[in-house]
Protein backbone atom coordinates (compact mmCIF):
# COMPACT_ATOMS: atom_id res chain seq x y z
CA UNK A 1 0.00 0.00 0.00
CA UNK A 2 1.82 3.28 -1.01
CA UNK A 3 1.05 5.78 1.32
CA UNK A 4 1.02 9.90 0.95
CA UNK A 5 0.60 12.70 3.33
CA UNK A 6 -2.38 13.58 4.07
CA UNK A 7 -2.62 16.28 7.03
CA UNK A 8 -1.16 17.44 10.31
CA UNK A 9 -3.03 18.14 13.70
CA UNK A 10 -2.71 18.51 17.13
CA UNK A 11 -4.86 17.27 19.47
CA UNK A 12 -5.84 18.73 22.97
CA UNK A 13 -6.32 17.31 26.29
CA UNK A 14 -8.06 19.39 29.09
CA UNK A 15 -7.09 22.39 26.42
CA UNK A 16 -3.40 21.36 26.38
CA UNK A 17 -1.47 20.07 24.00
CA UNK A 18 -1.50 16.05 23.83
CA UNK A 19 -0.08 15.02 20.65
CA UNK A 20 0.81 15.73 16.82
CA UNK A 21 -1.27 13.79 14.75
CA UNK A 22 0.12 13.06 11.35
CA UNK A 23 -2.27 11.29 9.04
CA UNK A 24 -1.21 9.24 5.76
CA UNK A 25 -3.45 7.48 3.52
CA UNK A 26 -3.81 6.39 -0.02
CA UNK A 27 -5.85 6.23 -3.09
CA UNK A 28 -8.03 3.82 -1.92
CA UNK A 29 -9.40 5.26 1.11
CA UNK A 30 -6.83 3.93 3.92
CA UNK A 31 -6.36 6.17 6.93
CA UNK A 32 -2.94 5.39 9.20
CA UNK A 33 -2.99 8.08 11.51
CA UNK A 34 0.76 8.26 13.53
CA UNK A 35 1.69 10.45 16.68
CA UNK A 36 4.24 12.10 18.07
CA UNK A 37 4.97 15.04 20.72
CA UNK A 38 3.21 17.84 20.32
CA UNK A 39 6.01 20.31 19.55
CA UNK A 40 6.59 18.41 15.94
CA UNK A 41 3.93 20.40 14.11
CA UNK A 42 6.50 22.80 13.79
CA UNK A 43 8.38 20.41 11.32
CA UNK A 44 7.70 20.46 7.39
CA UNK A 45 5.57 18.11 5.94
CA UNK A 46 7.85 16.42 4.25
CA UNK A 47 9.82 15.60 7.07
CA UNK A 48 6.65 14.50 9.06
CA UNK A 49 5.89 11.99 6.17
CA UNK A 50 9.12 10.38 6.36
CA UNK A 51 9.16 10.11 10.44
CA UNK A 52 5.75 8.74 9.96
CA UNK A 53 6.66 6.13 7.74
CA UNK A 54 9.89 5.30 9.92
CA UNK A 55 7.95 4.70 12.47
CA UNK A 56 5.13 2.56 10.54
CA UNK A 57 8.22 1.07 9.50
CA UNK A 58 9.17 0.04 12.80
CA UNK A 59 6.35 -0.70 14.70
CA UNK A 60 5.16 -3.32 11.89
CA UNK A 61 8.89 -4.78 10.64
CA UNK A 62 11.22 -4.72 13.98
CA UNK A 63 13.32 -7.26 13.45
CA UNK A 64 13.95 -5.85 9.43
CA UNK A 65 14.01 -2.23 10.45
CA UNK A 66 16.72 -3.09 13.15
CA UNK A 67 18.31 -4.70 10.50
CA UNK A 68 18.15 -2.34 8.05
CA UNK A 69 19.21 0.68 10.64
CA UNK A 70 22.69 -1.04 11.34
CA UNK A 71 23.15 -1.58 8.07
CA UNK A 72 22.81 2.21 7.82
CA UNK A 73 25.62 2.79 10.25
CA UNK A 74 27.89 0.39 9.54
CA UNK A 75 27.57 2.21 5.90
CA UNK A 76 28.08 5.44 7.25
CA UNK A 77 31.13 3.89 9.14
CA UNK A 78 32.62 2.67 6.18
CA UNK A 79 32.19 5.94 4.49
CA UNK A 80 33.89 7.98 7.04
CA UNK A 81 36.76 5.27 7.44
CA UNK A 82 37.03 6.32 4.06
CA UNK A 83 36.84 9.65 4.21
CA UNK A 84 39.24 9.34 7.62
CA UNK A 85 41.81 7.18 5.30
CA UNK A 86 42.02 10.34 2.35
CA UNK A 87 42.26 12.70 5.17
CA UNK A 88 45.21 10.67 6.62
CA UNK A 89 46.86 10.72 2.97
CA UNK A 90 46.37 14.38 2.75
CA UNK A 91 48.17 14.89 6.30
CA UNK A 92 50.64 12.68 5.09
CA UNK A 93 51.57 14.76 1.90
CA UNK A 94 51.56 18.07 3.38
CA UNK A 95 53.77 16.72 6.17
CA UNK A 96 56.50 15.77 3.15
CA UNK A 97 55.92 18.15 1.46
CA UNK A 98 56.63 20.66 4.54
CA UNK A 99 59.67 18.20 5.40
CA UNK A 100 60.83 19.35 1.78
CA UNK A 101 60.29 22.77 2.20
CA UNK A 102 62.28 23.07 5.23
CA UNK A 103 65.13 21.07 3.76
CA UNK A 104 65.07 23.99 1.40
CA UNK A 105 64.95 26.42 3.16
CA UNK A 106 67.90 25.62 6.14
CA UNK A 107 70.31 24.77 3.21
CA UNK A 108 70.02 28.19 1.71
CA UNK A 109 73.60 29.87 0.99
CA UNK A 110 73.86 32.63 3.55
CA UNK A 111 71.07 31.11 5.83
CA UNK A 112 67.57 32.43 6.60
CA UNK A 113 66.17 35.61 7.01
CA UNK A 114 65.44 35.84 10.47
CA UNK A 115 61.41 36.36 9.97
CA UNK A 116 61.32 33.74 7.54
CA UNK A 117 63.41 31.57 10.20
CA UNK A 118 61.28 32.05 13.74
CA UNK A 119 58.33 31.33 11.28
CA UNK A 120 59.86 28.02 10.09
CA UNK A 121 61.22 27.13 13.62
CA UNK A 122 57.59 27.62 14.62
CA UNK A 123 56.47 24.68 12.80
CA UNK A 124 59.09 22.05 12.95
CA UNK A 125 58.66 19.34 15.71
CA UNK A 126 60.59 19.03 18.86
CA UNK A 127 63.12 15.95 19.27
CA UNK A 128 60.79 13.31 20.69
CA UNK A 129 61.72 10.35 23.07
CA UNK A 130 62.97 7.59 21.74
CA UNK A 131 61.94 8.50 18.37
CA UNK A 132 65.37 7.10 16.14
CA UNK A 133 66.49 10.18 14.06
CA UNK A 134 69.38 9.91 10.77
CA UNK A 135 71.83 12.14 9.43
CA UNK A 136 70.15 15.16 8.01
CA UNK A 137 66.53 14.74 10.28
CA UNK A 138 65.58 18.55 11.42
CA UNK A 139 64.52 19.34 14.85
CA UNK A 140 63.44 22.43 16.68
CA UNK A 141 64.56 23.01 20.20
CA UNK A 142 65.20 26.25 22.43
CA UNK A 143 68.90 27.43 22.16
CA UNK A 144 70.61 26.12 25.20
CA UNK A 145 73.13 28.90 26.01
CA UNK A 146 73.11 32.68 26.67
CA UNK A 147 76.22 33.85 25.20
CA UNK A 148 75.06 34.68 22.38
CA UNK A 149 73.52 38.62 22.69
CA UNK A 150 72.24 38.61 19.13
CA UNK A 151 70.48 35.23 19.71
CA UNK A 152 68.74 34.69 22.89
CA UNK A 153 68.86 31.49 25.06
CA UNK A 154 65.53 29.79 25.03
CA UNK A 155 64.88 31.13 21.34
CA UNK A 156 63.35 28.11 18.80
CA UNK A 157 66.03 27.21 16.96
CA UNK A 158 66.63 24.75 14.32
CA UNK A 159 69.09 21.61 14.94
CA UNK A 160 69.96 19.08 12.36
CA UNK A 161 71.16 15.73 12.99
CA UNK A 162 75.01 15.13 11.69
CA UNK A 163 75.33 11.28 12.17
CA UNK A 164 77.27 8.95 9.99
CA UNK A 165 75.17 8.10 7.02
CA UNK A 166 73.44 4.88 7.72
CA UNK A 167 73.87 5.46 11.76
CA UNK A 168 71.06 6.30 13.71
CA UNK A 169 70.55 8.02 17.06
CA UNK A 170 67.62 7.55 19.60
CA UNK A 171 66.83 10.31 21.31
CA UNK A 172 65.82 9.18 25.51
CA UNK A 173 65.87 12.78 27.00
CA UNK A 174 69.58 13.97 26.28
CA UNK A 175 69.74 17.67 26.83
CA UNK A 176 70.39 19.72 23.29
CA UNK A 177 74.04 20.98 25.07
CA UNK A 178 75.24 17.03 25.45
CA UNK A 179 74.05 16.32 22.18
CA UNK A 180 75.91 19.66 20.12
CA UNK A 181 79.16 18.84 22.16
CA UNK A 182 79.45 15.25 20.69
CA UNK A 183 78.54 16.12 17.32
CA UNK A 184 75.27 14.84 17.21
CA UNK A 185 73.47 17.50 16.31
CA UNK A 186 74.65 20.59 14.56
CA UNK A 187 72.72 24.05 15.10
CA UNK A 188 71.62 25.70 11.48
CA UNK A 189 71.20 29.69 12.14
CA UNK A 190 69.77 32.76 10.14
CA UNK A 191 71.35 35.32 8.86
CA UNK A 192 72.05 37.81 12.16
CA UNK A 193 72.66 41.21 10.82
Amino acid sequence: MKLEFLSKSVDYVSGEPYKTRVVLGNSEGAIYPVFFDPDFINKESGELFKLALDQIYFVNFPDKAERDKFNQIDEQLEKNKKAGEANKQKVEDVAILADVLISLAITRDGGMEQNAYTKVAAIIKPLEKEKRYTNGDIVAMPYPFGTNSKWPKDTATIFKFTTREGDGYTYRGQNVEEMLQTGILSIIMPKLG
